[in-house]
């Protein structure tokens, strides 16, 4: 994977992550409580900087997020344009 395959994963996984948190109307700290009560820049970073989790914390994620693996990994809904 190039540096820029990389950094559009990264940027999706994160617009992923924000996008779960908040269908379930979880705030950052409420889903880091659902992660092991870690601190609430855990997800501030996924979701703002793009951090790389361990295979370890992505299985947590999708727990916590109420999601598969492959839910959790399937960008295609971030791709369509969102109706007000």
């Amino acid at each position: 994977m190039n540096d820029s395959n990389l950094k559009k994963f990264r940027v999706n996984l994160g617009k992923k992550i924000k996008k779960r948190r908040l269908e379930l109307n979880l705030s950052q700290p409420q889903l880091a409580i659902r992660l092991g009560n870690k601190d609430k820049q855990v997800v501030n970073r996924y979701e703002k900087e793009g951090a790389n989790p361990t295979i370890f914390n992505f299985i947590e994620l999708a727990k916590a997020l109420e999601f598969t693996l492959d839910e959790l990994l399937d960008f295609t809904d971030l791709e369509k344009p969102e109706s007000n």
